[in-house]
């Protein structure tokens, strides 16, 4: 039996639905291969983790890959959500009401490089990298609450949630990549390349495990919540169901609707390499780095253009 690790970005929750139904479903055994899910590991986080031999793969971004120490080493596979999930609330209060109001002012990021998107809507808005003070924080909501940032960076699913909940609605402006044209996908799995080319049997099983899962967390929330609350137990099933509904809100759009479940769109590594170039000045060719043989080769049932759950309006 081979194993394969798959570093998460976060913590185990319904943000990984699918692959914690491929982990605990073991849907890959059946080619030989079981799958491991670990959850966030801030010393070594995502991509780092392939790269140092700690794991074959990681839940990541194209942006991750891109931005990484040797992207060469690394192979983009398939992506669940289509679209970012970030976004970047302010205080009206504090005399905050347009993205340029932030000039001067700190903004929370998340550790590790985490900022791209922010960064590049910056750009986008004609507002200098100097001119707003990128803090690295793990917890970016407390900080904002407590007034010692102006801004955080945080998801629709998880984080907002905690803010929407102590800040009046006519007090709060939310700042979205999206409105500006500049989303940065943040899901994807990435794979060692050296795995992709010496073991592709291997892959191909995950790969097709992993969209297995997800196509049962569509089909049938209630067991993906089973698996999720079973692997995050301190975190209450109508949370987890609030987020998988929210991670299919942001799935079941775009190339899903025109190619299929987990389709690589590769407009979405595109993106984060202008984004790069912009805020960088540089960035890696991106073609070599997205494999899109697996997902090709994956069974159409679970990557379907078609599916009974449609994402909220």
């Amino acid at each position: 039996m081979r194993t394969v690790r798959i570093r998460l970005l976060w913590h185990k929750q319904a943000q990984f639905a699918g692959y914690l139904l491929a982990e605990k479903l073991q849907l890959a055994r059946k080619a030989g291969v079981e799958i491991v899910c670990e959850g966030l590991d801030f010393s070594c986080k995502h991509v780092a983790s392939i790269l140092t031999g700690q794991a074959e793969m990681a839940v990541a971004s194209p942006a991750h890959l891109l931005e990484s120490a040797s992207p060469d080493r690394l192979r983009w596979l398939m992506t669940i959500q289509q679209k970012s999930p970030l976004v970047y609330p302010a205080r009206r209060s504090d005399g905050i009401s347009k993205l340029v109001d932030l000039r001067g002012r700190k903004v929370g990021v998340w550790p590790g490089g985490e900022d791209l998107e922010f960064r590049y809507m910056l750009h986008r808005s004609g507002i200098a990298d100097a001119d707003v003070e990128r803090v690295e924080m793990r917890d970016t909501v407390t900080p904002f609450l407590n007034g010692e940032t102006a801004s955080g960076q945080m998801t629709v699913y998880h984080e907002l949630h905690a803010v929407e909940d102590r800040i009046m609605a006519d007090d709060l402006v939310v700042f979205d990549a999206t409105t500006l044209y500049c989303s940065i996908l943040k899901d994807g799995l990435v794979a060692d390349a050296a795995l992709c080319r010496e073991a592709p049997e291997v892959v191909q099983a995950v790969v097709d495990a992993v969209l297995e899962g997800w196509t049962i967390a569509i089909e049938d929330p209630e067991q993906a919540l089973d698996a999720c609350c079973e692997a995050r137990p301190d975190m209450g099933r109508s949370s987890q169901a609030q987020q998988l509904q929210q991670i299919l809100d942001l799935s079941l759009i775009g190339a899903t609707r025109t190619h299929g479940l987990g389709y690589p769109d590769l407009a979405h590594m595109n993106q984060a390499a202008e984004a790069m170039r912009c805020v960088e000045g540089h960035a890696p060719d991106t073609g070599p780095l997205r494999d899109a043989r697996f997902w090709n080769t994956a069974p159409k049932r679970f990557r379907r253009t078609q599916w009974p759950s449609e994402p909220r309006k």
